[in-house]
């Protein structure tokens, strides 16, 4: 029923959602061609522009089975908006022009992001700068009526892989922790944890991550679609953050302890990855289950009063998404410039640290473990001894740094190849280089029944690091500040299978020894 009253924007009171057959005799409301036309260029425009930030997603999704899922998540944005299809006949655009003050700020930390090379921050501007492009083209209205498919677009960026090593130890812990339960003889370290009939690995691909993130998916996209109070959908979706943590803890503990009851880990181990899939299908029916209990009924009618559908002013679309456009670009503009200003430069001939006496370099030997780097100017890996002691392992890698765009720590580069070696402990120690003290990071890794420990650091602006954070501070620093900086990536790793023969001194002898290392470390700036 329509009713008018005196006032300058007429409105239109709704007393009861539209059947499903005026909707499909409807048509769409005035200006939502010309403001799809100008969405879709815009987001081609965008693409283009940060043409490295979008392909640097699809190759994740298409390489980590734990962001395979990003490939449903456009179909379900579909299915979202297809929900919410009244308001494309009921509602007009609106664009307005205040939101585009966010972009610029948001133009900013995409550049932040970018010198300091996060590429999921850059991913994740850049997905918030294209919401300023459908908020400030659509109106505050439509994009609040459309708020769960836009927000939806976020599960685009493949992120969350920082928190492997702590899904790891969570799930270790929790293997572990049921087996004492059941009185059934462990032994365990880092990841790696020893029962009578077998060794097993808490490898990262056994951390639960894509569990974790399948769910939490799921668990936002059912709370959308079953709920509608904003307490109940916080509930379930932290309900699906939870229970696959704890799934994935007790469907390791549940094969490990299978193969203690079977007799054979050998078995076990081959369907471990189906036992892991079975147990996610029915952690997943029962979230839903326990979901469908609290259900409401879904209500997709519109608030009651709406603005009367118009035509919106073709000059006010086009402004909003050109100036968004123009807006949006200007930090990929920044970071080329600052690119110019900063050229690649020509690596002087480098040479690794001199090794001195009583250490030697074993020549012709190619030593069975090496990182796992892209992109790096040059690299080392030689093998040195001591009389009478162990034999260490050393790695140096150089990179030429640039505004951005540098690889010396990017994601893809890793202490292990996970072919061969895997990680099966995360720590810290100290060392000391030219009479300083500096942390480090030790690193267990294993290959069968070999185990090694490896310090690792990076080296910029002649200091020694070895968090993410701190190494990506102080490379853009040197980027943007030095006029040939160049960075170091140092890996020093010796056995552990001899106990008369500690890793821990055969590493501190050798970085003691050679003291060399602290001017190569003072020369790379």
């Amino acid at each position: 029923m329509r009713m008018f009253q005196r006032q300058t924007t007429p409105t239109v009171v709704l007393r009861s959602p539209p059947s499903s057959r005026s909707i499909a005799q409807s048509v769409l409301a005035p200006g939502w061609w010309p403001a799809t036309v100008l969405i879709a260029l815009a987001g081609l425009v965008l693409g283009v522009v940060f043409a490295r930030d979008v392909s640097g997603a699809v190759r994740v999704w298409m390489g980590s089975t734990a962001y395979n899922h990003c490939f449903l998540i456009l179909p379900l944005i579909a299915f979202l908006l297809w929900e919410r299809r009244t308001v494309f006949w009921l509602v007009s655009p609106r664009p307005t022009l205040w939101p585009l003050l966010l972009m610029p700020l948001l133009s900013g930390v995409w550049l932040v992001a970018a010198v300091l090379d996060i590429q999921e921050g850059r991913q994740l501007a850049l997905v918030a700068i294209f919401q300023v492009v459908l908020l400030a083209t659509l109106g505050v209205n439509v994009f609040r009526l459309l708020l769960a498919p836009c927000l939806f677009l976020f599960f685009l960026v493949p992120s969350g892989a920082f928190l492997v090593p702590a899904l790891q130890k969570i799930t270790a812990q929790m293997t572990v922790a049921g087996l004492n339960f059941l009185h059934i003889p462990v032994f365990s370290n880092g990841f790696m944890i020893e029962i009578p009939e077998g060794s097993f690995e808490v490898a990262e691909a056994c951390a639960g991550l894509r569990f974790l993130i399948a769910s939490s998916v799921f668990g936002c996209f059912f709370a959308v679609l079953v709920y509608r109070s904003f307490g109940r959908r916080a509930l379930f979706i932290i309900l699906s953050t939870v229970v696959p943590i704890a799934a994935n803890g007790l469907r390791a503990f549940g094969i490990v302890a299978l193969a203690h009851f079977e007799g054979s880990a050998t078995a076990v181990e081959a369907d471990h990855v189906l036992y892991g899939w079975l147990f996610f299908s029915l952690v997943i029916m029962i979230l839903i289950a326990i979901g469908m209990i609290f259900a409401q009924k879904t209500d997709r009618s519109l608030p009651q009063r709406l603005t009367t559908p118009s035509e919106p002013a073709l000059w006010r679309l086009a402004a909003a998404a050109l100036v968004a456009v123009l807006l949006a670009s200007v930090g990929p503009a920044c970071a080329a410039q600052l690119n110019n200003l900063r050229p690649v430069f020509a690596l002087p001939r480098a040479h690794p640290p001199s090794i001195v006496p009583p250490w030697h370099i074993i020549p012709g030997v190619i030593p069975s473990w090496q990182p796992a780097v892209s992109g790096a100017d040059e690299q080392f890996l030689d093998e040195a001894q001591e009389p009478g002691s162990g034999i260490v392992t050393r790695y140096v890698v150089l990179y030429r740094l640039r505004a951005t765009g540098n690889l010396l720590t990017t994601m893809q580069n890793r202490l292990v190849d996970d072919l061969r070696w895997h990680i099966a402990k995360y720590g810290r120690a100290e060392i000391s280089l030219g009479g300083k003290r500096a942390a480090v990071s030790a690193t267990e890794i294993v290959s069968g029944q070999h185990r090694r420990l490896v310090w690792s650091f990076y080296v910029v602006g002649g200091r020694i690091t070895s968090g993410i954070l701190e190494t990506k501070l102080l490379q853009a620093r040197a980027a943007l500040l030095e006029s040939h900086p160049v960075a170091a990536f140092i890996a020093v790793s010796a056995g552990m299978d001899d106990p008369q023969n500690p890793p821990e001194e055969q590493l501190t002898r050798f970085l003691t020894a050679n003291e060399d290392m602290a001017k190569y470390v003072r020369s790379l700036h």
